[in-house]
C-alpha cells in the first residue's frame, strides 16, 4: 500500500464514512419536509448547510477517534491504527481544518439569509462535537449526559438545524418529527453502547450504560425505540393527513411501519434474553445483537427520509 493511499483510507477510515448512510437522512428528512420545489435541492442554502452538516459530523469522528484510541486499540483497533497511521499531529489538524470550515461556510450562509441563528448553532456543534470526547468535559462519561448528547446533539438538533435552511418558522410538526426521530435512534444506539460496557467501566468511562447498569441501559433503549418509532409514525401521519389527505396515509407510512415494527421485535427479544443472565452472558448477546445495530439505525433512518420524500412528492 502505498504512502498517499494509506493516509487517504486512514483519513476515510477515521470519519466513519460507513454510519453517512444513516447520517444523511438526519439532514434530509427536515429539508424533504420545508422544501418547496426541487429547486430548493439545488440552490446555494441546501448545498452550504449540507457541507456544514458533514464538517460537523467529520470533526465529531475525527475528536472521538483520537480521543478513544487507546481504549480502541483492544475491540475496534483499526480506528487506533488509522489514528497512529496518520500521527496525532494530523488527525489534531484535520479536525481543526473541519471545523473552521463549518464555521466559515456556516458565517457566509448566516449572512446570505439573514438568519443568524445558524452560525451560533453551528458554533455550538462545533462546541459539542468536541466535548463528548475531548477532555474536561467529555460528555460520553457523564452518565445520562451521553443520552442528551445522543438525543438532542446527535439527531434532533442537526435535524432543526437543516430545517432552518430552508424555512425561518418551521411548522410545529417538524419539531415532532425531530424530536421523535431522535428518540427512536437514541435508543438504538445504546445497544451499540452497551457492547463497550466492561471496557468503558474498567476504563472509568461512565457511559450512561455504566450508569444505569447493562440490563436497565437495554430496557431504556428498547423503550426509547418503541415509543420513538411510535411517535414519529403518529407525526409523519398527522403530516400526511393534513397536507395529502387519509388515503394516502398507509401507503406512505409503509416503510416506516416495517422497518419499526421489526427493530422493535428484535429489540424487545434483546430485552428479555439479557434479563436474568449474568454480567458476561448478557455481554455475549448484547455483542452478538450490536452487530445488527447498523441495520437497525440504517433501516430506520432510510424508511423515515422515504416518508418524508413521499410527502414532498405527493404535497
Amino acid at each position: 500500500m502505498s504512502q498517499l493511499y494509506r493516509l487517504v483510507v486512514y483519513s476515510l477510515r477515521i470519519r466513519r464514512v460507513e454510519y453517512r448512510v444513516a447520517e444523511l437522512p438526519i439532514f434530509l428528512i427536515p429539508v424533504l419536509l420545508v422544501a418547496h420545489s426541487a429547486s430548493d435541492f439545488m440552490s446555494l442554502p441546501f448545498i452550504e448547510g449540507l457541507l456544514i452538516f458533514l464538517f460537523l459530523f467529520a470533526l465529531g469522528d475525527l475528536v472521538n477517534c483520537l480521543a478513544d484510541r487507546e481504549l480502541d486499540s483492544v475491540y475496534k483497533p483499526h480506528l487506533t491504527e488509522a489514528v497512529m497511521g496518520l500521527g496525532i499531529r494530523n488527525v489534531t489538524i484535520q479536525a481543526v481544518v473541519s471545523a473552521l470550515a463549518a464555521i466559515v461556510i456556516a458565517g457566509h450562509l448566516a449572512w446570505m439569509l439573514d438568519r443568524w441563528i445558524l452560525f451560533l448553532a453551528s458554533l455550538l456543534g462545533c462546541v459539542i462535537a468536541v466535548a463528548y470526547s475531548a477532555e474536561p468535559i467529555r460528555l460520553k462519561k457523564r452518565g445520562l449526559w451521553q443520552l442528551v448528547f445522543y438525543w438532542l446533539g446527535l439527531f434532533t438538533g442537526p435535524m432543526l438545524f437543516a430545517g432552518l435552511i430552508l424555512e425561518a418558522s418551521p411548522h410545529w410538526s417538524l419539531y415532532l418529527v425531530c424530536f421523535t426521530f431522535g428518540m427512536m435512534q437514541t435508543g438504538i444506539i445504546l445497544v451499540n453502547t452497551a457492547e463497550d460496557f466492561p471496557e468503558d467501566r474498567t476504563a472509568g468511562v461512565n457511559t450512561v450504560i455504566v450508569e444505569l447498569g447493562l440490563i436497565r441501559g437495554i430496557r431504556l433503549g428498547y423503550a426509547l425505540t418503541a415509543l420513538g418509532s411510535i411517535g414519529l409514525i403518529a407525526v409523519f401521519g398527522i403530516i400526511i393527513f393534513r397536507r395529502i389527505g387519509s388515503v394516502s396515509v398507509f401507503v406512505a407510512l409503509l416503510p416506516l411501519l416495517v422497518t419499526s415494527a421489526m427493530v422493535i421485535i428484535q429489540m424487545r427479544f434483546l430485552s428479555a434474553a439479557v434479563y436474568g443472565k449474568s454480567e458476561d452472558d448478557a455481554v455475549a448477546i448484547v455483542r452478538e445483537n450490536a452487530t445488527k445495530v447498523p441495520l437497525w439505525i440504517s433501516s430506520q433512518a432510510l424508511a423515515s427520509c422515504l416518508t418524508a420524500w413521499i410527502i414532498f412528492v405527493w404535497m
